[in-house]
């Protein structure tokens, strides 16, 4: 047990109590001591007074007669006076009259003292031996000699004796009555002081904040002490219950997703963190299973967003008995779910077998039905397996190898599980160099606008499509197919698309100041569609540019309809209320509906050329492009044949009713100034139509 500094302070409280006492006591025998030399002494004098008193005035009368005899005569009865042991008498001159020492005695007498003889005064001197007494022998106050006493001081030494042995018996009595009255309250107050420290003891140590100090019936200080002590530790317990509490809640909320009680990120880290290093020393190999929930946001747009937490709880708590104790199932965030697998075996083609199990026993309990509120719901994950050794421990490595081999899961139809292969990494990393050149060539002002002519089967231009090109300083002109598509799954769609649509309205302008007007589409991506403040921004940009926008077309895909219709409805209203037409593009690509076609203001149905290049070759594709011209006429909406590159496929799309036309046919897309060398001028509120000569031979035009 550790040192009790407060049982020290009771032992020094008590040395101090009783070093104090003795201290006391001494001083007082002391005083006493002195006391009583001064009273024995006071009353030496006294006695030698009186007698040089009673002697001095015969004395002095025998010292003017000069009679030796007769003084010691007069002198020698007074020997019978106690402690007196000499009597001398000297004359005037200072020389000796009488000497007389006390019969019997052994010891001789020192001299007497000059300067005492001399003094014209009674005088005395106190020795260790004696006491030497002088008074001086007057006739008629004239000095005729000197009287001269010595008292022995043995009696008053051995009266001291008795008082200082019996001071000291009493002395050493009271000191050790007070050293037990003192060990007494010391142990009165160490007790209770020692409950209090074996208290403190397991509060500090053992955390025992539950005990309780027994408490006596004496009232006083230490009653209080101790009362006051256990109110402290009934504070303190009830305190530390409140902080486990708060530190329960705080690690809860710090280490755990709060929806579904899973580890989150954080906690996922400090796990792979252990693991890695578990993994160098057994050289055991693990696996991150990345998975994401197939078309959940549906779930959460029509049932709302608490039917949609009811399923992730559902997801979360197959997870966990889909997997082993030994793992951690994490959620990231909305429905993205993490397994860390730990040790599933020495060999790369061991753990990829273990991991692929556990991600079909996970995906098969995903799969089946969760009954939430009285439905039946089916949700499906795509996961993607990435495996770590000792070696490879970068946990944001892994999760993105695992996040893209879960999209790779996605691309091949969901639903799957898909391990991380070198070549994912390959193509994100493209994707990201495309992305960030695309980023600096906006910047940059890289970009240019080309306009494809939108044309009747006479080869009159009625329109044209605006397609953003970029033209790279060092990899010349790029693909429009490798940097749309990545733009399209960051938000660098929306800044491109706003970016085309201010162009293409400045350019309308121009053209319009120099007599020319053209309808021109504008291709909108879903995600620039979806923004909340999309109506508000194109009208900004066409009072700025002051085109009239009755000459704007805008070319939505399916992708835009999919997620609420009526919303889109609402935007597109707005939008036709400034004057905007609206075609749908890709028709017949996606999840084609009449709905689309009866609910939404749309003008024009683009047919997909990959539709119109069998349409000589392939029966079900004639079939389908011929019903679709069909059902538009009778919509009364216009359609439009996108890739038309042969006179035969154009004979045919005529044959079948349809009238406008894009392709390289009739032209590929060109420049501003090659397109506005093609716009005539039109007279007032007319649009005119301008001849265009078809290409027999596949050319980009100057």
């Amino acid at each position: 047990m550790t040192p009790r500094p407060i049982l020290s302070v009771t032992g020094r409280l008590h040395r101090l109590f009783v070093t104090s006492v003795a201290v006391v006591l001494l001083i007082t025998g002391l005083v006493v001591m002195s006391v009583e030399f001064y009273n024995h002494r006071s009353q030496l004098i006294d006695r030698a007074h009186v007698f040089s008193g009673l002697t001095s005035p015969q004395l002095a009368q025998v010292v003017l007669t000069e009679s030796p005899m007769l003084a010691t005569l007069l002198l020698e009865s007074y020997f019978s006076e106690p402690n007196l042991l000499g009597i001398y008498v000297y004359r005037n001159d200072g020389s000796e009259l009488v000497k007389l020492t006390k019969p019997g005695l052994a010891q001789s007498l020192p001299t007497p003292s000059h300067e005492l003889r001399a003094q014209l005064e009674a005088s005395y001197t106190i020795g260790f031996e004696l006491l030497d007494y002088s008074v001086p022998l007057r006739v008629k106050d004239k000095l005729v000699g000197q009287l001269y006493l010595q008292y022995s001081l043995d009696a008053v030494k051995r009266q001291l004796l008795i008082y200082l042995l019996f001071g000291t018996a009493l002395y050493c009595f009271s000191l050790l009555g007070v050293y037990l009255l003192s060990k007494r309250i010391q142990r009165g107050i160490s007790e209770p002081v020692d409950k209090i420290i074996d208290a403190m003891e397991q509060v500090t140590v053992h955390q025992n904040f539950a005990l309780k100090i027994p408490e006596d019936d004496k009232p006083g200080e230490l009653h209080a002490l101790i009362s006051g002590f256990n109110r402290m530790l009934g504070q303190i317990n009830r305190n530390a219950k409140e902080l486990k509490s708060h530190q329960a809640a705080i690690e809860q909320h710090v280490y755990f997703d709060p929806l579904t009680g899973l580890a989150n990120r954080r906690l996922l880290m400090q796990s792979m963190e252990r693991e890695v290093l578990r993994a160098k020393r057994s050289e055991q190999i693990g696996a991150l299973l990345y998975m994401d929930l197939d078309h959940f946001k549906t779930i959460n747009d029509s049932l709302g967003h608490s039917v949609g937490d009811a399923v992730l709880n559902s997801v979360s708590s197959r997870i966990r008995k889909a997997v082993r104790e030994a793992d951690t199932p994490a959620r990231l965030g909305g429905d993205e779910f993490v397994v860390l697998l730990p040790e599933l075996g020495t060999s790369e083609s061991t753990a990829s077998h273990n991991a692929l199990s556990v991600a079909e026993k996970v995906r098969q309990a995903i799969s089946s039905v969760h009954q939430i509120d009285g439905r039946a719901l089916h949700v499906t994950p795509s996961i993607g397996i990435a495996l770590f050794d000792g070696q490879n421990d970068e946990f944001e490595n892994l999760i993105m190898q695992a996040d893209l081999a879960m999209y790779r899961a996605k691309e091949e139809g969901r639903n799957r599980v898909q391990f991380f292969l070198e070549q994912m990494q390959h193509n994100a990393d493209h994707r990201q160099q495309i992305e960030e050149s695309l980023r600096q060539a906006i910047e940059n002002d890289l970009l240019y606008i080309c306009y494809q002519p939108l044309v009747r089967g006479n080869g009159k231009i009625v329109g044209a499509e605006a397609l953003v090109r970029w033209s790279d300083g060092e990899k010349g002109l790029v693909n429009p197919a490798s940097f749309i598509p990545i733009a399209e799954m960051t938000d660098l769609i929306c800044c491109l698309g706003q970016w085309v649509l201010t162009e293409v309205c400045q350019q309308m302008a121009t053209w319009e100041k120099q007599g020319k007007k053209l309808v021109v589409s504008v291709n909108i991506s879903p995600r620039e569609f979806e923004q909340n403040d999309f109506v508000e921004k194109v009208q900004e940009i066409i009072l700025n540019s002051g085109v009239r926008a009755e000459y704007l077309v805008f070319e939505l895909t399916e992708g835009v309809l999919l997620n609420n219709i009526e919303a889109v409805r609402i935007k597109m209203q707005r939008l036709a209320k400034l004057g905007i037409r609206f075609a749908l593009d890709d028709f017949g690509t996606g999840y084609s509906s009449l709905q689309y076609l009866k609910q939404l203001p749309l003008n024009t149905l683009k047919i997909d050329q990959s539709f119109v290049q069998d349409i000589t070759t392939d029966s079900n594709d004639a079939a389908i492009v011929s019903t679709i011209i069909a059902m538009a006429r009778t919509l009364g909406i216009d359609v439009v044949a996108e890739g038309v590159e042969k006179q035969e496929e154009l004979d045919f799309l005529e044959h079948w009713g349809c009238q406008l036309f894009q392709g390289y046919y009739f032209s590929r897309a060109m420049k501003a100034k090659r397109m506005g060398s093609l716009i005539p001028s039109a007279g007032k509120e007319q649009l005119r139509e301008t001849q265009i000569i078809p290409f027999k031979k596949h050319q980009f035009s100057k």
